[in-house]
C-alpha cells in the first residue's frame, strides 16, 4: 500500500510542475482532475490509516464541500451536468488540501518535490517567454482545448515567481555566488517582463515579498536579504539592459515588454495611467463588480447565490471578448454571486482565519512562507480567473494543505538542496 502512495505522490508532484510550467496550456488536460480522482482512491484505500487536523479552518472547508452538494442539485434543474460539475469546482478543488495529509509521513519528499520545481522555475519562465514570441514551432500549436500550449498568464508567473525568490532565499543559500547570482538575474529579468504584462503579478510578487521581509522573525533571514539588497545594484545593471534590448510584438491585450509599457502599468495602479486599453480593462471590471454587488443584496440572490451552470457573464449582462467567461476576475466575488451573503462571509472568516498567525507573527520562516505564498494566490485571484480553474486552484490548496499539515503535524527540517 506504502508502494501505491508513493507513486500517488510522484504522479501529484509530477502533474503539479506541468501546471506550473505550462500554466494555461494544460488547463483544458483535465490532468487536475484525474489527480482529483485517485486521491479519492488513495483515500478511500488507505482510510484506516487517514488522519488530519480538525479546527475552525478544516471545519469550514469540509462544510463548503458538503453544501456543494446541494447547489449541484439545485443547478442539475436547469443547466448541463457537464457545466454544473465544472462550475462546482470551483470548490470541489479544496479536496486536495485534504487529499496532502495522505502525505503527513512523507513531508520530507514533498518539500524536496517543491524546492526542485521552483528552484528551475525562473529559468523555464524565461525559456517559455522565448518561445512565445520567437519560435514559430510553438506559435501557435496547440495540445489541449484551443489554447496555444506556450500561452502563460503572467499574473500566475508572478505568483510562482514569487515562490521561487523564497524558495532561493530559505533553502538555497547555502549554494554558490554565481549560482545565486544567475537565479537573482532571472527572477528580475522576468519579473520586469512580467511587470509589462500584469498589473496583479506585480502586485501579487512585491506584496507577498514586502510581508515575507517585514513579518519574519530569524536574525539570519534579515541579514541574508540585506546581503541580496546589497548585490541589487549589479543585477540591475545586468537584468536592465537586456531588458531594453528585448523586442516582441504585442501581446492579445496589446501590451508589450518595454520601459514605457512598464511606467504605464505601474502608473494605471495608483490613477495616473495614460494607456486607455489599461483604464477600459479595470473599469470593465469594476462595473462588473458594482452590478454583482447590487443584484447579491435582492432578495433573489441575497441567501443562496446564482448558483452553478450560467455564464456569469452572460447572466449579469456583461460584454467580453469570451463567449463563455464563467467568472468575474475576482474569486471572492465569484463566491458572492454564485452562494450569495452568508456562504461569502463564511469564506471571508476562513481568510481571516487562515492568514490571522501571520499579522500576529506567530509562524515559523517556512509558515510564513507559506503564508505569504496563500495570500498571493488569493490577492492575485482578487484580479484575474485564477483560483477558479486547475492552474491555480491546484497549487493553492495543496500550499493550503501543507500549511495546516505543518500546523498539525510537526515539520521535520528540510535539507537544503
Amino acid at each position: 500500500m506504502e508502494a501505491v502512495k508513493k507513486l500517488y505522490l510522484q504522479a501529484y508532484f509530477f502533474v503539479m510542475a506541468l501546471y506550473v510550467f505550462f500554466n494555461k496550456g494544460i488547463a483544458y488536460s483535465f490532468f487536475a482532475e484525474a489527480i482529483w480522482v485517485g486521491g479519492f482512491i488513495i483515500l478511500f484505500i488507505t482510510r484506516k490509516d487517514y488522519t488530519f487536523g480538525w479546527d475552525k479552518r478544516t471545519k469550514i472547508l469540509a462544510f463548503f464541500l458538503l453544501i456543494m452538494v446541494g447547489y449541484i442539485a439545485w443547478g442539475l434543474r436547469s443547466y448541463t451536468l457537464f457545466d454544473v460539475i465544472r462550475d462546482s469546482f470551483i470548490i470541489q478543488y479544496a479536496w486536495f488540501a485534504f487529499f496532502v495529509f495522505l502525505f503527513k509521513d512523507y513531508q520530507q519528499k514533498m518539500w524536496e518535490y517543491l524546492i526542485l520545481i521552483y528552484t528551475w522555475f525562473p529559468l523555464f519562465a524565461f525559456f517559455n517567454f522565448y518561445i512565445q514570441n520567437f519560435s514559430e514551432f510553438f506559435d501557435n500549436r496547440v495540445l489541449f482545448g484551443s489554447v496555444p500550449f506556450a500561452l502563460y498568464k503572467y499574473g500566475d508567473m508572478g505568483v510562482h515567481l514569487l515562490i521561487s525568490t523564497l524558495v532561493l532565499i530559505l533553502f538555497l543559500s547555502h549554494r554558490s555566488f554565481r549560482f545565486q547570482l544567475i537565479m537573482a538575474i532571472a527572477i528580475a529579468l522576468n519579473l520586469l517582463i512580467i511587470t509589462a504584462y500584469s498589473r496583479s503579478g506585480m502586485l501579487a510578487y512585491s506584496i507577498g515579498l514586502g510581508l515575507f521581509a517585514y513579518f519574519t522573525k530569524q536574525h539570519e533571514i534579515r541579514t541574508q536579504l540585506k546581503q541580496y539588497a546589497r548585490f541589487l545594484p549589479l543585477v540591475l545593471l545586468i537584468v536592465l539592459p537586456l531588458y531594453a534590448s528585448i523586442k516582441v510584438k504585442d501581446n492579445f491585450q496589446g501590451r508589450k515588454v518595454g520601459m514605457d509599457q512598464l511606467v504605464e502599468n505601474v502608473g494605471s495602479i495608483f490613477g495616473v495611467g495614460k494607456d486607455a486599453t489599461l483604464e477600459d480593462n479595470k473599469i470593465w471590471r469594476l462595473v462588473w463588480w458594482a452590478n454583482i454587488l447590487d443584484y447579491s443584496t435582492s432578495p433573489e440572490f441575497a441567501l443562496q447565490g446564482k448558483g452553478f451552470g450560467m455564464s456569469l457573464a452572460e447572466s449579469d449582462v456583461i460584454t467580453t471578448d469570451s463567449e463563455d467567461l464563467r467568472s468575474p476576475h475576482n474569486f471572492n466575488l465569484t463566491i458572492l454571486a454564485r452562494f450569495g451573503w452568508p456562504l461569502f462571509l463564511l469564506w471571508s472568516y476562513w481568510l481571516f482565519c487562515l492568514f490571522k498567525p501571520m499579522f500576529q507573527r506567530k509562524l515559523t520562516d517556512r509558515q510564513l512562507m507559506i503564508s505569504c505564498v496563500l495570500f498571493t494566490f488569493w490577492l492575485n485571484g482578487s484580479f484575474d480567473v485564477f483560483l477558479e480553474g486547475p492552474m491555480g486552484a491546484f497549487p493553492f490548496w495543496t500550499w493550503v494543505g501543507l500549511y495546516l499539515l505543518g500546523d498539525f503535524f510537526p515539520e521535520p527540517s528540510v535539507s537544503k538542496v
